[in-house]
């Protein structure tokens, strides 16, 4: 009796391995980052901010993702946002800051993700040293400037 059980385990294990090779899975599309803008050794000054090319995501971008690696910053931070290009003039014309997405960032490396982008709208990635956000500076007499690569990637489907 035992050794037809053991002979039906070992037919079954056996039988198992032979057929796991021929199960068939449809993969899985996951995407690929694309990148869409960068800095590359960049200094910001206190009270200056820069900003990226006009980023227009089409109807497969489901994510945006911002890298930071910052090897100087203020104590107080510096922000990263993501605008419309309407918020952007707004921004550019009269100091007025509304965003869809916003970050802070203090020294170190850093990875955002946002979905906050639609297809149709044209957007601008702002990195901003101002007092226009939710971040202010000191006003020590003290250019507190930042240094940083970063880069603007789109998540395609």
């Amino acid at each position: 009796m035992r050794k037809g059980i053991k002979g039906l385990l070992g037919l079954l294990i056996v039988m198992s391995i032979l057929l796991s090779g021929c199960i068939v899975t449809t993969p899985v599309n996951q995407g690929q980052w694309v990148l869409k803008d960068y800095w590359q050794h960049y200094i910001l000054s206190e009270h200056y901010y820069t900003y990226s090319y006009s980023l227009y995501p089409s109807y497969n971008c489901d994510n945006v993702k911002i890298t930071v690696n910052c090897s100087t910053a203020p104590s107080y931070g510096f922000e990263v946002w993501i605008m419309t290009q309407t918020q952007f003039n707004n921004f550019v014309n009269f100091n007025s800051v509304s965003v869809v997405d916003h970050f802070t960032v203090y020294s170190g490396n850093y990875t955002f993700y946002s979905s906050a982008m639609s297809p149709g709208e044209t957007y601008r990635v702002v990195i901003d040293n101002t007092d226009y956000g939710w971040v202010d500076t000191n006003w020590d007499g003290y250019d507190d400037y930042c240094r940083f690569d970063a880069s603007v990637y789109f998540h395609i489907n």
